[in-house]
């Protein structure tokens, strides 16, 4: 008899019952250790998935908050912009143009030759354009002065033209011709 099936013969209950006892211990780890080890996996990798969400979520949030912000800071701004810096009307607008460049013409030793404005409103714009064609006539400092003082003035005039040509040949003085606009307010609510 080899050594094996003595110790199997002399301790069969001992063998029978650490058998039994591993049969239950292999059954127990495969029926309840091992699905719930699974599922508290799962559980964990579900739970890392969701928090990742939250913080992407969490971001989105931040920067729609950021840019909701900005927006009423920016509508804010531009309805100041619109109350405080543009004229309220064509009139508040002719206002602007005609004795402001007038005397900041006269101020700057330009001789005013002829100037028009024209209105202009797009379709789709609250705002419209008062269009003013200047033209100028003096020595090349006072015309720098006068652009200069035009640029650096608080009324809000943009420049968008300017043709600088020679007079007589034997003038020295230079004819500005200044493309100019201002907007105001014609929105739904404009005064009429």
């Amino acid at each position: 008899m080899t050594l094996l099936n003595r110790i199997l013969a002399e301790k069969r209950t001992l063998v029978t019952v650490v058998s039994a006892i591993l049969v239950i211990d292999i059954a127990l780890y495969g029926f309840a250790v091992y699905p719930w080890s699974t599922r508290v996996s799962q559980s964990e990798t579900r739970t890392a998935s969701a928090e990742a969400q939250l913080d992407l979520v969490r971001a989105a949030f931040t920067v729609a908050t950021t840019a909701s912000e900005n927006k009423s800071s920016a509508d804010s701004q531009l309805k100041i912009f619109y109350e405080e810096v543009l004229p309220r009307d064509l009139a508040g607008a002719r206002v602007i143009l005609s004795p402001f460049l007038d005397r900041l013409a006269e101020e700057s030793d330009l001789v005013l030759e002829r100037s028009s404005s024209v209105p202009a409103k797009g379709r789709e714009s609250l705002l419209a354009q008062l269009r003013t064609t200047m033209m100028l006539v003096g020595e090349y400092e006072d015309i720098r002065r006068f652009i200069y003082s035009l640029e650096t003035a608080l009324e809000f005039i943009l420049i968008e033209e300017v043709i600088l040509s020679q007079g007589d040949e034997d003038e020295e003085e230079l004819i500005l011709t200044l493309g100019l606009s201002t907007y105001y307010w014609a929105g739904p609510d404009a005064e009429s």
